[in-house]
């Protein structure tokens, strides 16, 4: 009880020490641009066809495998010093102890990960509020995206970086597809900062940075040219490739992997990389 305590202390600590750091501003900076890119362009829509847009365009965030890459380089690049010491973190040892630290380090890449899905649904919403509505609908504009987008962007001269899927229109309610959409952002940012820590602590630093890179580009390819090269099984082998709505086999088709195997996928790999590595990082003073 007394470890679980200290570890959330050092989670709280950890946590405000990143949010403050100049890397934060610069990745805040990149998150607006690519959000800005990918919603804009619907206020224009809005506009050009005198309907309002609605604040359900969150679940659409990564149709395209490039915006895939952008996404995953965004959280290697959030998680790129995580797991690393300094003076500060080595006083935080010494009172609480290596494991009680390490956990605490992990349950803050959790919390990271969370805030950098969350922030991603409000910028969202922020770029198209000249022309919201709130409605509890997908509403008109959505609605007409998913049924005719390639018309609705020849008429407007607007091109769009999102595909509104009618599908995921039908499947969910607006509520259910955006929070389901935040836990296909949530759980594979988390899952890569897991793994940074797992190969930091049993290898050596640059491995963690290195085996996230790996699965960046695994996620790419499998997105792209390796479903025709080889097969879409190797979608099933690569996490990051799942990332956003779009990614996960709703329908059960077997065309892809299914919601339950990815859930447990990405929870069951960061609870397994994030026990090895507290258990690691502790045997340091006994090595």
């Amino acid at each position: 009880m007394g470890e679980g305590k200290n570890s959330l202390r050092c989670c709280g600590i950890l946590l405000r020490r990143e949010l403050g750091s100049p890397k934060m501003w610069l990745i805040l900076i990149m998150m607006l641009v690519f959000s800005f890119y990918n919603y804009a362009p619907l206020c224009a829509m809005a506009d050009f066809y005198q309907v309002p847009a609605t604040p359900w365009a969150y679940p659409f965030f990564l149709s395209f495998p490039i915006m895939q890459v952008v996404n995953n380089g965004l959280c290697l690049l959030l998680f790129s010093d995580v797991g690393e010491t300094d003076g500060y973190a080595d006083l935080m040892v010494f009172r609480v102890g290596r494991r009680a630290y390490f956990a605490g380090q992990l349950l803050c890449v959790v919390g990271m990960a969370f805030l950098y899905a969350a922030a991603l649904w409000a910028m969202s919403i922020l770029f198209v509020l000249p022309e919201i509505r709130w409605d509890p609908d997908w509403g008109v504009l959505l609605h007409t995206l998913a049924e005719s987008s390639g018309q609705a962007q020849a008429q407007t001269g607007v091109s769009l970086s999102i595909i509104v899927s009618p599908e995921i229109l039908s499947l969910f309610t607006p509520v259910e597809a955006a929070v389901a959409s935040l836990l296909c952002i949530w759980l594979p940012a988390a899952f890569l900062g897991a793994l940074v820590c797992f190969f930091r602590v049993f290898v050596s630093r640059p491995a963690g940075i290195f085996a996230a890179g790996v699965l960046t580009a695994m996620a790419l390819f499998a997105n792209s040219l390796g479903m025709f090269t080889f097969g879409r099984w190797l979608q099933f082998v690569s996490p990051l490739s799942w990332s956003g709505l779009l990614g996960v086999d709703w329908y059960h088709s077997g065309f892809a992997p299914g919601p339950a195997y990815v859930f447990m996928v990405w929870i069951g790999g960061i609870a397994a990389m994030s026990l090895a590595a507290v258990w690691k990082f502790g045997r340091r003073d006994l090595e």
